[in-house]
C-alpha cells in the first residue's frame, strides 16, 4: 500500500493553479488572446481627479504582471426595452432630441447639442437620421453613463498609475467654448482640474462629416496628469441589443461584419485591434502558453486599411469611418451588444501615451514607466456616408475605393493576369557539429520548373524567389549582400536564371526581408537591433528546430542595409525586388535614452519603399494601405478574417476595393484546408492564385524551420497549377481591368457585377441552385455577359 501524505497549503495552492489554467485554456479555445486582454483592459472612469504618488515616485510592480486595469463593475442593466428613438424624421426640425438645426447641404443636415457636442444627421433624402450618443442610457454607474452621452472621452494618465482614467463630456468639470462656422463648428474643452484642454473641430462635407483634434492644441500644464488617448464620437449609428436591422463593419483580414442583434449575454468581450497590427515596441503578451509555448491558434489578421463602418439597412442610412490622421497610433474598437453595454457600437481610439514594464535587473524586478513624450500626430477621422441602395457593405468598398483614387493614395495599374509560382531555395539543419545546408530547389531546378510550365500551357507566371541567398531562407538574415546560396548553382547561376527568366517573359522577384536579424548567425553584426520602450530587445520568438528566435532591425539599420542592397542588385542587374517585412510591420522604439512612435518608424519605411520602387520593379507582402501605392501587385491578400466568435459573415472588403485597380495575389493554395471553397473565392473575389513550390520533396525540411512546409512538390502540384491558370484566366479575361460596381450575396450564392457588364454567379451550396435565370451548379461558378 501506498502513503500519501496531504499537505493543505500546497493542495489550496495546486488546486487554485488549475483553476487559472482551465480558465485560461478555455478563454484560448474560445476566444482571441488579445480580445480577452482587451476585456480586462477597460476601464472605469474615476468621479473626481485621483489621488496619485508624488510627481516622480516610481511604482514597483511585481515582473511579469500585467499592466492591466480592473474589470468594471456589473453595469447593472435592467433596462431591456427598446429604446423607440426616432429613425426616420421626414422634414428639417429645429430641434432633435435637443440638438439644435446648425446648418445643411445638398444632401445632409447637420445638428449639435451643445452640452456635450452630440451630432445628429439626417439624410434630406430619405428623412434617415443617425444619432452619435445615446440619450437616455440604460441604468449603469454615474461614469459609465456620461461615457454613454459624450462624443469625445479623453483618457488621461496620472503619474505612473497602470490605470488609465477618463474625462468626458460630463465628469471632471469640463468647460465648452463653442464657436460655429458656416461649414460646422469649433469647440474648446477643459478641465480646470486636470489642467488640460483641447480643441475639437466638426466640419459638414458634402458627403459625410469630419471630426478632428488637433495636437497643438491639447495643453496640458500639470506634469501629474498627461493625457493618454481619445475616443472619437464612440457612438455614432448606435443601436440597442436587436433594435435596429444592420451591421458593424470592422477591417479584421479580408473584412467581417458583426449584426445589430440581441446577443443574449453571449459575448463578454469586444473587437479591440491596433491598425497597422500590434505595437511590439510597447504591448507585451500576457497569455500563457499552455503547449510548450507553441500557439494553440492561428494568429490574428492584421488591419490592413484604416476604415471601420456602420450600416443600419432598415433606415438605409450608413457611414465609412476612414482614419485620415493618427492611423498609426489608433485602434478600431467594437462591441457587440453584451460586450460590457446592451449597444452595438463601433468607434476609432487613438493613443497618445502608455505605461510599460521597465525592468530593474536581468533576472527580477520591474517598475512602472509613462512614456515620456505624446505621440506625434493629428486626430481626424472622416465619415462618409452612405444611403439608400449604397447602404451596404459593398457601398462602403465603393467608398473607399473612389477616396483612395481621388485623393491618389493609389492609381490604376495594369491587370495582368499571372499565375504565382513562388520557388523555395534552401535553409539549413543542424548537424552533429555544424549546421548543414539543405538545398530544395536549385536554380537550375526552377528553370527547368518554368519550362514545363510554359510548355504545358502555363505562359504568364509571377514567381518570386525564397531562400536564394547564403545560408537561406532563415539562416541568410538580413541579406546584408548579393551572394546567392552556392548550393542552388550546382548547374546554373542566379544571374543566367533572371537572364532566362526575362527572355521567356516569366517576372522573377528575389525576395528580401528587411525586417529580421538572425544573431545566431550575425553575432558580431555592425547593425543595430531594434529595442523596445522598456530598453530591451525585441525576440520574434518562433521555436524553430534550428533558430528559437529573430531579432528586428533598428529601422535605421533597415535603411542602411536596403541603400547597400539596392547598389548591390542594380550592379547584378536586378530589376525585380520582393519586399517583406517592413510592408506590414510597425512598432514603437527606443535608442539610447530616446524614444520613437510608431509615426518614425513609418517615415524610414516608407523612405525606403519608394526609393526601391523609384529604382525597381517592386512588390511587397500583404502592405499596409499607406503603401498600397508603391507596389506592382498586392501579394498575400488575406481571403478571410480571423473568425472571431462574434463576427456573423466574413466579407471581401478589400478585393471589392481594389478589384480591376491593383492586381490581387492569393495567400498560398498549398496550405488551404478547403481548396474547393477556396477556389470559389478566388472567382469571387478576383484574386490571382499562389503557389509554394519546391522540387525536392519537404519531407526534407523536416529538421530545419521550415518545417512548417509539408506539401510543396512541385510533381504533386504541376497539374493543379495548370487547372487553376486555365480556368482563372478566362474569368480574369472577361474582367480585365473593370472594377466592381455591384456585389450581392444571399444564402452562399454570391453575385457580383463589373463595370464593363460581366456577371459572375459563385454557388458554394453543394447542390444546383437558379437566380436570375441562371442556373449555377453545385459547388461553381458560372459567367455571364450582359454586353
Amino acid at each position: 500500500m501506498v502513503n500519501f501524505k496531504f499537505n493543505l497549503k500546497t493542495t489550496i495552492k495546486l488546486i487554485l493553479f488549475l483553476c487559472i489554467v482551465s480558465t485560461i485554456f478555455i478563454l484560448v479555445l474560445n476566444d482571441d488572446s488579445e480580445v480577452a486582454e482587451e476585456l480586462i483592459n477597460t476601464p472605469t472612469v474615476p468621479q473626481s481627479v485621483p489621488e496619485e504618488p508624488a510627481p516622480d515616485a516610481e511604482e514597483p510592480v511585481v515582473e511579469g504582471e500585467p499592466l492591466v486595469e480592473p474589470p468594471p463593475e456589473p453595469m447593472g442593466l435592467e433596462d431591456d426595452g427598446l429604446e423607440k428613438r426616432r429613425q426616420i424624421i421626414e422634414s428639417k426640425q429645429e430641434v432633435i432630441d435637443g440638438h439644435a438645426f446648425l446648418l445643411e447641404n445638398s444632401r445632409y443636415e447637420l445638428y449639435v447639442k451643445e452640452e456635450n457636442l452630440s451630432v445628429i444627421m439626417r439624410d434630406k433624402r430619405t428623412g434617415a437620421v443617425m444619432y452619435s450618443t445615446i440619450e437616455k442610457p440604460v441604468k449603469s454607474n454615474e461614469e459609465w453613463t456620461n461615457f454613454m452621452k459624450s462624443s469625445i472621452v479623453m483618457e488621461y494618465l496620472v503619474g505612473t498609475n497602470i490605470v488609465t482614467y477618463r474625462a468626458d463630456m460630463y465628469s471632471g468639470n469640463p468647460s465648452k467654448e463653442v464657436t460655429y462656422r458656416n461649414d460646422g463648428f469649433d469647440a474648446k474643452i477643459s478641465y480646470p482640474e486636470l489642467e488640460i484642454s483641447y480643441e475639437l473641430n466638426v466640419t459638414l462635407t458634402e458627403s459625410g462629416i469630419v471630426a478632428e483634434i488637433p495636437k497643438e492644441k491639447i495643453e496640458e500644464n500639470n506634469n501629474r496628469y498627461k493625457v493618454s488617448g481619445f475616443y472619437v464620437y464612440p457612438f455614432l449609428g448606435y443601436s440597442k441589443l436587436g433594435e435596429r436591422e444592420g451591421y458593424m463593419f470592422i477591417p479584421d483580414g479580408s473584412g467581417a461584419l458583426i449584426h445589430l442583434k440581441d446577443n443574449d449575454g453571449r459575448y463578454r468581450q469586444p473587437y479591440s485591434k491596433m491598425v497597422y497590427g500590434d505595437n511590439v515596441g510597447i504591448d507585451d503578451s500576457y497569455v500563457l502558453s499552455l503547449f510548450n509555448r507553441m500557439n494553440p491558434y492561428n494568429d490574428a489578421e492584421n488591419i490592413l486599411a484604416p476604415v471601420f463602418g456602420m450600416v443600419q439597412t432598415d433606415t438605409q442610412i450608413g457611414y465609412l469611418g476612414i482614419i485620415e490622421e493618427g492611423q498609426y497610433s489608433a485602434k478600431i474598437e467594437a462591441y457587440p451588444s453584451g460586450a460590457v453595454l446592451p449597444y452595438n457600437w463601433i468607434t476609432s481610439k487613438f493613443i497618445y501615451r502608455q505605461v510599460y514594464n521597465q525592468p530593474t535587473s536581468q533576472d527580477s524586478g520591474t517598475m512602472v514607466i509613462r512614456q515620456k513624450n505624446m505621440n506625434d500626430f493629428d486626430i481626424r477621422v472622416r465619415y462618409e456616408f452612405v444611403s439608400e441602395d449604397n447602404a451596404t457593405y459593398f457601398g462602403l468598398a465603393d467608398k473607399y475605393r473612389n477616396y483612395l483614387l481621388d485623393n491618389e493614395l493609389i492609381t490604376k495599374k495594369e491587370d495582368d493576369f499571372k499565375v504565382r509560382v513562388d520557388m523555395f531555395g534552401a535553409d539549413v539543419e543542424k548537424g552533429l557539429i555544424f549546421k548543414k545546408d539543405i538545398p530544395m530547389t536549385t536554380f537550375s531546378q526552377a528553370s527547368h520548373i518554368y519550362q514545363q510550365l510554359q510548355d504545358n500551357g502555363v505562359e504568364e507566371i509571377l514567381s518570386i524567389y525564397k531562400g536564394w541567398q547564403d545560408k537561406g531562407y532563415y539562416g541568410g538574415l538580413p541579406i546584408h549582400d548579393f551572394k546567392p546560396a552556392s548550393v542552388l548553382e550546382n548547374e546554373q547561376s542566379l544571374h543566367r536564371l533572371l537572364e532566362e527568366s526575362k527572355e521567356r517573359n516569366i517576372d522573377l522577384f528575389l525576395y528580401h526581408d528587411a525586417l529580421r536579424m538572425n544573431l545566431d548567425e550575425f553575432k558580431n553584426s555592425k547593425y543595430k537591433v531594434m529595442r523596445k520602450f522598456n530598453k530591451r530587445t525585441h525576440t520574434d520568438d518562433v521555436y524553430g528546430k534550428v533558430y528559437r528566435t529573430f531579432n528586428y532591425l533598428n529601422p535605421k539599420s533597415s535603411e542602411d542595409i536596403m541603400e547597400r542592397m539596392k547598389e548591390n542588385y542594380t550592379k547584378n542587374d536586378v530589376e525585380n525586388v520582393m519586399i517583406s517585412g517592413i510592408s506590414n510591420e510597425l512598432f514603437s522604439y527606443s535608442e539610447k535614452s530616446n524614444e520613437f512612435d510608431r509615426i518614425s518608424t513609418k517615415t524610414y519605411y516608407e523612405s525606403i519603399i519608394t526609393d526601391y520602387h523609384d529604382n525597381f520593379n517592386l512588390l511587397l507582402e500583404q502592405p499596409f494601405a499607406y503603401l498600397w501605392e508603391n507596389t506592382t501587385s498586392f501579394i498575400d491578400l488575406p481571403a478571410n478574417s480571423s473568425d472571431y466568435v462574434f463576427t456573423d459573415e466574413d466579407i471581401p472588403f478589400i478585393a471589392l476595393t481594389l478589384k480591376g485597380i491593383v492586381p490581387m495575389y492569393s495567400e498560398y493554395i498549398n496550405f488551404q484546408a478547403n481548396q474547393v471553397e477556396f477556389f470559389l473565392q478566388l472567382v469571387e473575389q478576383g484574386l490571382n492564385p499562389s503557389f509554394y513550390i519546391t522540387h525536392e520533396d519537404p519531407s526534407n525540411l523536416l529538421y530545419t524551420n521550415s518545417s512548417h512546409i509539408y506539401s510543396s512538390k512541385f510533381e504533386r502540384y504541376e497539374d493543379v497549377i495548370r487547372e487553376y491558370y486555365t480556368e482563372l484566366k478566362e474569368v480574369h479575361d472577361v474582367t480585365n481591368g473593370s472594377i466592381i460596381v455591384g456585389y450581392e450575396r444571399s444564402n452562399n450564392v454570391t453575385k457580383v457585377t463589373y463595370e464593363n457588364g460581366t456577371i459572375i454567379y459563385v454557388n458554394y451550396r453543394d447542390y444546383d441552385v437558379s437566380i436570375d435565370g441562371q442556373t449555377i451548379n453545385a459547388l461553381s461558378y458560372k459567367v455571364v455577359q450582359d454586353r
